[in-house]
């Protein structure tokens, strides 16, 4: 009996509990698979059919990176065994695969997991509640349907990536705590058990959520996208179904994001795959087969910004339909389509991050958080990680605001030059010591330092700013002031980019003035 033979199990009514990629991705076009799925060069095997155990990897030849991850940069993976070339080997029949059957309700899979039903079906496998015969917790775990585990590839991307998610750790992020093969169900994964709904599943349900309840989530999901960016890791699929609402005992709404591309399937479509789901594909993934990219996450996150407050999707039909109009028709503007207002902040950002030029969109998460905060702080929102429920709200706030108010005043009172400047040079915030060596009063918003006399002692700050922000990486530069009279002051200009955990100056430079010594005239 194969899975889709399986009788449904009990299902829990009036919302889901985890269930990644309700609907497969669909899969077709050009070359996605080239990033990490070339054949093994000769005299290596494939990747071993058990993972090996997850922690610091053993002595010997460094790590081959199978994929080319999205940033730049290459993410390493668990070595293949390197083996001496054995034609007599080569030429033999690989392994009949172990046959399998559907899991049933008190099966134990993997030797610790007992199955206690079954929470949801999707295009990759069923996703079962289980239960840790030792430690007596509850889990989602995911087996993976037959057809598709037995294909190599599929087991040595399933694996490959699974490695991969089951180091993220953030609390947007759905974790995998476990994976492996069982003899008698196949591949599986296990993930902590969420209770709630996907974002779809709402929007399906009630309708278009209200501008402050899509930026909430909207701020959470970006979040964790910003994260995995830092990480040299592309999402490559997000949509509302891939953003898990979780039911909490308190006030506060959590969103997790899910499915991190594990194993999906070659559908045979052309010599490669764009994976990705059709509403959400970026125009140059379609019109070229680009690999996932960071600026292909960001148009993905604008349309699901769109659809969290429209209620839909901008483009919908057949495939051939879709794909046309992500190529041709700008996404339509939020505002336009509902019958209430909108701030026009909301329209921005998502004609920005949808914009049909990668180079147009915004430089990276940051960016788009940059933007969107704004937008919550005219809607009179937080932002950043907020703990707690009622009984100790109002503590914690006053020891926020505490906080708040004395890093304020160290900051304001320090003697050195400081200020936080978006990559143009536009001032946010700075302390009375750079207001004072800038020669201006009041309020530091809104100066500009291409009209500062600053330009004057460090020509390249613009361009260093812009380089700052892009490659994420310190600038310094060495100054001579002149002090009167002859006398020089050397001094060190440093330019960083804001931590990316920063909840108030994400996406911006910051600068610090600092005196090194005194320079005798000349």
């Amino acid at each position: 009996m194969d899975d889709d033979d399986e009788p449904e199990m009990g299902s829990r009514d009036g919302h889901e509990t985890l269930l990644p990629s309700l609907t497969l991705s669909v899969l077709g076009g050009l070359a996605a698979l080239e990033e990490g799925l070339q054949p093994l060069p000769r005299g290596m095997t494939p990747l071993p059919l058990d993972p090996p155990p997850l922690g610091p990897p053993p002595a010997g030849p460094p790590p081959i990176a199978l994929r080319r991850a999205a940033l730049g940069t290459e993410a390493p993976v668990a070595p293949p065994a390197i083996t001496p070339d054995a034609p007599d080997a080569a030429k033999a029949e690989p392994a009949e695969p172990p046959r399998t059957r559907a899991a049933r309700t008190n099966d134990v899979i993997g030797g610790r997991y007992i199955v206690e039903g079954q929470l949801g079906r999707g295009g990759m496998g069923r996703v079962m509640r289980v239960r840790h015969q030792v430690l007596g917790k509850a889990f989602a775990l995911k087996l993976i349907k037959a057809p598709i585990a037995t294909d190599p590839r599929i087991r040595e991307m399933f694996y490959r990536e699974a490695r991969l998610a089951s180091a993220l750790t953030h609390e947007h992020i759905c974790s995998i705590v476990d994976f492996g093969q069982d003899p008698s169900f196949g591949l599986f994964m296990v993930m902590e058990l969420l209770d709630g709904q996907t974002a779809h599943s709402k929007l399906r349900q009630g309708g278009r959520m209200a501008p402050k309840v899509a930026c909430d989530i909207m701020w959470q999901v970006c979040d964790a996208v910003r994260f995995i960016h830092g990480r040299a890791i592309i999402h490559g699929d997000i949509k509302s179904e891939n953003i898990f609402l979780v039911r909490t005992t308190g006030a506060r709404r959590i969103a997790k994001v899910l499915d991190f591309g594990l194993a999906r399937p070659d559908l045979g479509r052309g010599t490669g795959t764009i994976d990705g789901t059709p509403e959400y594909l970026a125009p140059e993934r379609i019109a070229g087969g680009a690999s996932a990219s960071a600026a292909t996450d960001i148009y993905a996150l604008g349309i699901v910004f769109y659809e969290l407050l429209v209620g839909r999707l901008p483009f919908t039909g057949d495939m051939e339909t879709v794909f046309k109009k992500h190529l041709d028709e700008p996404v339509p503007v939020p505002s336009t389509m509902i019958d209430e207002p909108l701030d026009e902040r909301a329209d921005q950002i998502v004609a920005r991050a949808t914009a049909k030029n990668p180079a147009e969109r915004h430089p990276d998460v940051a960016g788009l958080m940059y933007e969107l905060r704004t937008l919550m702080n005219m809607l009179g929102m937080e932002t950043g990680r907020r703990r707690g429920g009622a009984g100790g709200e109002g503590r914690e706030r006053r020891e926020l605001d505490h906080r708040g108010k004395a890093a304020i005043e160290v900051f304001g009172a320090a003697p050195l030059p400081m200020a936080s400047c978006d990559p143009a040079g536009k001032v946010r915030i700075a302390n009375q010591a750079f207001l004072d060596f800038l020669g201006c009063a009041g309020d530091a918003a809104g100066i500009e330092l291409r009209d500062s006399g600053l330009l004057e002692v460090c020509p390249t700050l613009l361009t260093d700013l812009a380089a700052v922000s892009t490659k994420r990486t310190s600038v310094k530069r060495v100054l001579q002031l002149s002090e009167g009279g002859g006398a020089l002051v050397e001094a060190a200009i440093v330019m960083s980019p804001a931590p990316s955990t920063s909840e108030v100056t994400a996406g911006e430079v910051h600068i610090l003035l600092h005196p090194l010594r005194h320079v005798a005239p000349t």
